[in-house]
């Protein structure tokens, strides 16, 4: 099998980066490890298990795709009294001014996967594999030609596909993790990308779903900060359509979630809620946990411990290391490449972007 351009990853940024390749008019193939696309963006019944914000005032590209795309947006509800939860055997503390000041964010109606989805109705479905674990990437140069072969594992079976250039659309360090490279990154390259922490990928969501968003009648935004756990940061995560739903970030950290288990965070959980909002909430019609640190095509057992704040992310201070490694025709995108926006979904399209500007001219 031949092709232009081989895209090893299928979440936003590999979509995004066969999006603007297909408006190219030029051949590609999306390899894709897992069974679904989207990677870290995951909704579940309307729920996002990945991430489900953004800022039209500080994200102009992914606002304009939702928009190009034609989709319902709404916004994130914080409105109401924040809590601010210190202490287990004593009420939270209330606030009444909430998040005044602080910049709207929106959310997708039905879920940041109608992104996932509105990009792929628009892409050929033949040039998309699934479940495709690529394993190996090997560049070859002569006198008279210049292209890497790319191996993978397409539900169980190897096969072998010859492009002309690479695009990784994964996280930097799963791949400096997961791929083996011939001929390896400069060595500066590949402490890069090992040093650089998966966003999101130490974190857990865990979610309590409800009839309605009975905390709103009290003067609630559902929102909340925790010094007392499971949860660290509460939120309102209700759907367009009315259900009711609080998400929270565990404040666990994932070797000890790892040994508590899923159900008794889930537990826990329920219980810091009906301290913080009362007993409606201690009967949810559902509730859901994802572990990210667990996927294992999202994260690496590095990943397991959290970084201090938000990374500085981007690729601006290898270039020189980088320039041998372009030349040979491999390029690299996904949030944690982009250089203003690293970390965001906004990051990932900035990523796609630069990778088709600099791919597409060699």
């Amino acid at each position: 099998m031949k092709t232009e351009f081989v895209i090893i990853g299928g979440g936003l940024s590999g979509l995004y980066t066969a999006y603007l390749l297909e408006q190219l008019g030029k051949e590609y193939i999306v390899l894709e490890g897992r069974a679904r696309l989207g990677g870290r963006i995951y909704t579940e019944d309307k729920f996002d298990m990945g991430p489900s914000w953004f800022w039209p005032d500080m994200h102009p590209r992914i606002t304009q795709l939702i928009d190009d795309l034609h989709l319902s947006v709404f916004p994130q509800h914080d409105k109401g009294a924040f809590l601010f939860d210190k202490h287990e055997n004593k009420p939270p503390l209330r606030y009444e001014s909430g998040y005044a000041g602080s910049p709207q964010s929106m959310r997708v109606a039905g879920g940041m996967q109608a992104v996932v989805d509105g990009i792929k109705a628009k892409l050929t479905n033949s040039r998309i594999i699934r479940n495709a674990k690529t394993t190996h990437v090997a560049h070859t140069a002569t006198k008279q030609d210049s292209y890497s072969i790319v191996t993978a594992e397409i539900d169980g079976e190897v096969q072998t596909i010859q492009a002309r250039r690479v695009i990784f659309a994964m996280p930097l360090r799963l791949l400096a993790n997961s791929i083996t490279l011939s001929p390896a990154l400069p060595t500066k390259v590949q402490k890069k990308f090992a040093s650089t922490a998966t966003w999101m990928a130490a974190h857990a969501k865990f979610f309590a779903i409800y009839e309605t968003p009975f905390w709103r009648k009290t003067g609630l935004s559902g929102s909340a900060s925790s010094q007392v756990g499971p949860l660290a940061e509460i939120h309102d995560a209700s759907t367009f359509d009315g259900t009711g739903a609080l998400f929270g970030f565990v404040g666990i950290d994932a070797h000890t979630r790892q040994s508590a288990g899923n159900e008794l965070i889930k537990s826990l959980a329920v219980k810091q809620l009906v301290r913080l909002y009362g007993e409606q909430a201690a009967r949810p019609i559902d509730v859901k946990l994802i572990d990210w640190s667990q996927e294992t095509m999202t994260a690496t057992d590095a990943d397991k411990n959290a970084p201090n704040g938000h990374p500085q992310y981007g690729l601006r201070d290898i270039q020189s290391a980088l320039a041998p490694v372009y030349q040979q025709g491999w390029y690299f995108a996904g949030t944690e490449a982009a250089e203003e926006n690293g970390g965001y979904i906004e990051g990932a399209l900035e990523a796609a972007e630069a990778v088709i500007a600099s791919s597409v001219s060699q």
